[in-house]
Formats: structure tokens, C-alpha cells, sequence
């Protein structure tokens, strides 16, 4: 049973795969706003550059900087075949580009894969994936397809 994240509605308990399923046109305004402003993540005016759907998750996760300099805990917020987002409140000190070791569960799966740091905001970061074993990459793979409902 994997677990996902809650949001809050006016019907009761939506969870994030709920609001990536349902899309914006079904979702309450400011159930969407919350959800948004908690990802950071502009509706309109913003170019998509992702080349994957993002699918919402909670999973913690460890993440170990490569030359030894940072350890940090966050929640994994969303996932998709090309990276991550962790929300932490430890202070990132990252520049884009920086190699990281992570490992984060969901569900019964457990992952751990080597990463860049995409970008880096107040309450977190994002990661692309840069080197997983063929299992992981089937693990993962398997997780996004339950989370996209195929």
C-alpha cells in the first residue's frame, strides 16, 4: 500500500495523485492554490521544461551530498522517471548541478540512486535522477505507473 499526500477539500481528504488524476478543471480553486503554492509551482505564464508528469507522493527521504559536505532529511513531494522534489527545512546550500546520493521509500519499495540538484528554493529541492541500477529503474518505473493509474 503506497501513501500519499493529503489536501484538503470542501468533499473531505483528496490526495495528491487525486489532484494530478483530476486536473486543475475538477480540483477546487483553492484546494489547486494550496497544492501549488506548497510546490512552488507557477499555473500559468511559466514554460514547462520537464520532459516527465510529475506525480504527487510522501515519502521520506535521506539525501548525502557527494563530497561528504551536506546530509539532509526531507519529504519526497513528487516524483516522475526523471527526478524529485524533497521539501526540508534544513538550509540548502546547493548549486545546480551538484551530485547527491539519495534514498527514499514508498510503499514497499525502496529506493537509492545517485541524483543532480536541479534547482533549489526555501523549503527544498529538485533532483534529477543521474545513475540508477536496472532494478531501481524498474522499480521506479512500476511506482510511476500505479501513480498514473496504468
Amino acid at each position: 500500500m503506497r501513501e500519499e499526500r493529503a489536501f484538503c477539500s470542501v468533499e473531505g481528504l483528496r490526495t495528491g495523485a487525486d489532484v494530478n488524476e483530476l486536473g486543475r478543471d475538477q480540483v477546487d480553486e483553492d484546494e489547486l492554490d494550496e497544492f501549488q503554492e506548497r510546490r512552488g509551482v507557477a499555473l500559468e505564464g511559466v514554460v514547462e521544461r520537464r520532459q516527465h508528469t510529475r506525480y504527487a507522493v510522501d515519502a521520506w527521504a535521506e539525501v548525502l551530498v557527494k563530497d561528504g559536505t551536506m546530509l539532509f532529511r526531507g519529504r519526497v513531494l513528487d516524483v516522475s522517471v526523471g527526478g524529485c522534489y524533497i521539501e526540508t527545512e534544513a538550509r540548502l546550500k546547493l548549486a545546480p548541478g551538484t551530485l547527491v546520493e539519495m534514498v527514499f521509500r514508498v510503499g514497499d519499495a525502496v529506493f537509492r540512486c545517485e541524483a543532480m540538484s536541479r534547482m533549489v528554493r526555501t523549503r527544498g529541492a529538485g533532483f534529477l535522477f543521474s545513475s540508477m541500477d536496472a532494478k531501481m529503474q524498474w522499480e521506479l518505473e512500476k511506482l510511476i505507473g500505479e501513480l498514473g493509474g496504468s
